[in-house]
């Protein structure tokens, strides 16, 4: 066996490595986030997970948590306005920038200041992922 194939030998089990701990930290993330937004059981994490990786997915998961609890409506009609727009839309573009906005006009609500995560939903209450809120 050469070099090169031990090389992409060991490259691969660092991948699948990598791979398996961000699949194991993702699913006690999911857990932990469904089980605080339920009021449900503790999550215990997988004995895979070294500590400072559980506490990063601890913080994120209060983070998503304060944002799930804290919707802020628009007037904005997002799955209108992105049927108008291009993934390539830079926003560089003066002409376009003043036919969007003439035919999706921003909403009345003024300028807020966002301090805290917030969910930020638009006029039908979709969030700019595209999913309903739940109470």
């Amino acid at each position: 066996m050469n070099v090169s194939s031990t090389s992409n030998i060991e490259i691969t089990l660092w991948h699948t490595w990598a791979l398996t701990v961000t699949h194991e930290a993702c699913e006690y993330t999911e857990q932990k986030f469904n089980a605080e937004k339920t009021g449900g059981d503790p999550v215990i994490p997988s004995p895979k997970l070294d500590t400072d990786l559980v506490m990063a997915c601890d913080r994120l998961v209060d983070r998503l948590i304060k944002a799930y609890k804290n919707p802020i409506q628009t007037q904005i009609n997002i799955a209108r306005y992105s049927k108008l727009i291009s993934p390539k839309d830079m926003g560089h573009n003066e002409e376009r920038e003043e036919k969007l906005l003439e035919r999706c006009p921003p909403g009345h609500e003024g300028t807020k200041l966002v301090e805290i995560p917030a969910t930020i939903l638009d006029a039908s209450g979709a969030s700019s992922h595209g999913t309903s809120p739940t109470p």
